[in-house]
């Protein structure tokens, strides 16, 4: 996935990720996953966009809170409940325009 991303910046709590089009994987799906694994590493930023052609999805640190429930970021230590969690969350973003 490396190759496919132009530009990344940093925007004081917010990072943007540019990527180029067309993706291998639905851009919504990209985005949240991309999301979960930066508020997970670093606590200081607050929200993630991915740009992919003219399409933006943006994602606050409360949306990706409320997308892994109660279980919150705790679950992602654990390889195989980290890989439940990320389809699940994963699925219910890009299925219900979550966020």
């Amino acid at each position: 996935m490396r190759q496919l991303i132009e530009a990344v910046a940093l925007e004081g709590q917010s990072i943007r990720v540019t990527a180029r089009d067309p993706l291998p994987v639905e851009p919504r799906a990209l985005a949240v996953a991309a999301a979960v694994r930066v508020f997970d590493r670093y606590p200081a930023l607050d929200r993630l966009t991915l740009a992919v052609g003219s399409q933006e999805i943006s994602l606050s640190r409360g949306d990706v809170d409320r997308l892994l429930g109660p279980e919150g970021f705790a679950r992602l230590k654990d390889r195989d409940g980290a890989r439940e969690v990320m389809e699940r969350v994963i699925h219910a973003f890009t299925r219900d325009g979550a966020a």
